[in-house]
């Protein structure tokens, strides 16, 4: 039993690890005005393969890791190591079944299974459920992508603690002029 609990630890402590690293270059290459609309950048690529690898023996040999086993940052990290596998959607999408299991028994939350089982379903250019996943359109505006459901979303995003639709597609596209903003004045200043 202790060496199960100094295992879980263990576990834990190396999710966030890798989480961490993701969430550090990621803004490193955002500071840097490297992290495109329209590349993966090779850094980036990589860390996710890498993460992805080792999440994939994660659930081969035990399953998803839930809050009592990791702790609840211990299994934000797991998800956001699934969530950033987009180069194997098949993989994300198998694991939406687990996350919906965990969800259930308040071992995952629910806003989780809702981001993931959309951007999987996005990357293989199905229709999503929830919302989570907005695109670029002719314009240059950010929009929800394709919806399975547009009259029921904001109550099944609801359901997972999402707000509202139109909320979340204000808020990106606030973050995202922010984003253009500073990018352009790096630009005026080299």
């Amino acid at each position: 039993m202790i060496l199960n609990a100094i295992e879980n630890e263990a576990l834990r402590e190396e999710l966030i690890a890798r989480a961490e690293r993701d969430q550090e270059l990621l803004q490193s290459l955002k500071d840097a005005g490297e992290l495109m609309d329209d590349e993966y950048h090779p850094q980036l690529k990589q860390l996710h393969q890498d993460n992805t690898l080792r999440a994939r023996e994660l659930l081969r040999e035990g399953g998803w890791p839930g809050i009592s086993q990791v702790g609840e940052d211990g299994s934000d990290a797991m998800w956001l190591i699934v969530q950033h596998s987009v180069l194997e959607p098949e993989f994300m999408l198998s694991c939406v079944p687990e996350l919906e299991r965990l969800v259930r028994k308040n071992e995952a939350k629910g806003w989780q299974l809702a981001f993931l089982q959309d951007r999987a379903l996005m990357l293989q250019e199905q229709p999503q459920i929830y919302g989570t996943q907005h695109l670029l359109d002719a314009d240059g505006e950010l929009q929800p992508y394709r919806l399975a459901d547009p009259a029921g979303v904001d109550e099944l995003r609801k359901a997972v603690g999402l707000e509202p639709l139109a909320e979340r597609t204000r808020l990106l596209r606030a973050d995202r002029e922010r984003v253009l903003r500073a990018r352009k004045a790096r630009a005026e200043e080299a």
